[in-house]
């Protein structure tokens, strides 16, 4: 299943460790670009709630594609969810054939720097100023910065577990997840821990199988909002990592909350299991305000009007996220869980596990555009990074795409003699 390698449980735990690789292995998680404010000292956040467009300006066309250095493990269906996240003229990613975070030339692809890693990076860094913050599936998280030229690794922190999500950094605090369940806090500028919470796991609500992931923890106020494989959804201390309070929400045959919870301006909480359903939750009551039958593997995109929601089944579907109202479903022709979108001017950029990248028309949800890249296609394990008129999207087969917003060209000027006897 796209929606992340199954991965067997072991007295309630799933297997692997600093020495294994479970990524690289064809484990899947869906990440998202974590984008930070500059400073450990000021208020950041992450982008799983997109609010601004992106100022694409026309349909893209293919500006280069390289394939990745490095070998990438023989598995039966590879995928890549380090998401890219563009600094600049540079471009940071993980990729499955490398133990390091890359460091790309946004001009041409070209490989500039790693940063030394103890396994594959599944998941977007996070920059904030002159840090970059990653971890890696051994279950390390790493900060790393510029001296002199030279990238110099700061502090290291070892979290007993695969981490395969990205980080979150609020008021100078890295907030992590790895695959055991576990979430914890970090001091940014120094690594050392602040807190830990270890989810107990309800082994009655799932089999002997579940998802390889964990979504990144979502910071709203003075509560951490953390989801896990047995469906639960849980509210954190953000100053102890004290449970503040817990609520069941994933169904179905994998009820794991792989997309991270998303804490609304309202006070609500949208959440989806992976099979089902999606809930807008009230924290007061613990009780759903909406609810609908389809789950998901990533983020949606979410405004104060309008919800685009990537199902875990392949479709994208506009709601109101005041009243859960339907607007339009588009389905992607394919059963592989959908991306998180992004929202253009031109229209919602959303990428499939399965097949390719899409841009939907907001207000019909009608296809407008396609990447055909060709017959060796294998679909997109993180969402597309978009920057402007550029888009950077990293296919499973290890290809990084750079495609540029290219306006029509005008009409040609008739010649003088047009339309004279």
């Amino acid at each position: 299943a796209r929606g992340g390698a199954r991965g067997r449980r072991t007295g309630g735990r799933r297997t692997g460790g600093p020495g294994e690789h479970p990524v690289s292995g064809g484990a899947s998680a869906f990440l998202l670009s974590a984008w930070v404010a500059s400073g450990f000292g000021g208020e950041a956040g992450t982008a799983s709630v997109p609010v601004v467009a992106d100022h694409l300006t026309a349909l893209p066309v293919v500006r280069w594609a390289v394939r990745l250095p490095g070998q990438a493990p023989e598995v039966a269906t590879p995928t890549e969810p380090g998401a890219p996240v563009v600094d600049g003229d540079r471009i940071f990613l993980g990729y499955s054939g490398a133990n390091a975070l890359l460091v790309l030339s946004r001009t041409d692809g070209e490989l500039v720097g790693q940063l030394e890693a103890r396994a594959p990076v599944a998941s977007a860094p996070v920059i904030v100023g002159a840090h970059v913050i990653f971890c890696d599936a051994a279950g390390y998280t790493a900060s790393w910065t510029q001296r002199n030229g030279a990238w110099v690794r700061e502090w290291e922190h070892y979290s007993g577990a695969p981490i395969v999500s990205s980080p979150t950094v609020v008021d100078g605090v890295v907030y992590l997840a790895n695959v055991d369940e576990l979430i914890y806090a970090l001091d940014a500028a120094t690594g050392e821990l602040r807190w830990r919470y270890q989810h107990p796991l309800d082994l009655a609500r799932g089999g002997s199988l579940e998802l390889f992931g964990a979504p990144q923890p979502e910071v709203r106020d003075d509560k951490v909002y953390a989801g896990f494989s047995d469906g639960f959804l849980v509210a954190l201390s953000r100053d102890n990592g004290a449970e503040q309070w817990t609520s069941v929400v994933g169904e179905g045959t994998y009820p794991d909350i792989i997309s991270p919870p998303i804490p609304l301006e309202d006070g609500a909480v949208l959440v989806a299991g992976y099979s089902k359903p999606l809930l807008h939750l009230d924290p007061r009551t613990r009780a759903a305000s909406w609810r609908l039958e389809f789950g998901a593997a990533a983020a949606p995109y979410v405004s104060a009007s309008t919800v685009y929601h990537p199902g875990s089944d392949g479709s994208l579907r506009k709601i109101d996220p005041r009243t859960g109202a339907l607007a339009w479903t588009w389905d992607s022709g394919s059963s592989g869980p959908l991306l998180t979108p992004s929202v253009t001017d031109q229209g919602v950029l959303v990428a499939s596990t399965d097949s390719t990248i899409y841009l939907i028309d907001p207000d019909s949800g009608v296809e407008l555009w396609h990447l055909d890249p060709g017959p060796r296609l294998t679909g997109f394990g993180s969402a597309p990074a978009v920057s402007g008129d550029d888009i950077y999207a990293l296919s499973n087969g290890g290809m990084l795409y750079a495609l540029r917003g290219r306006a029509a060209p005008a009409a040609p000027e008739a010649p003088p003699w047009v339309g004279k006897p």
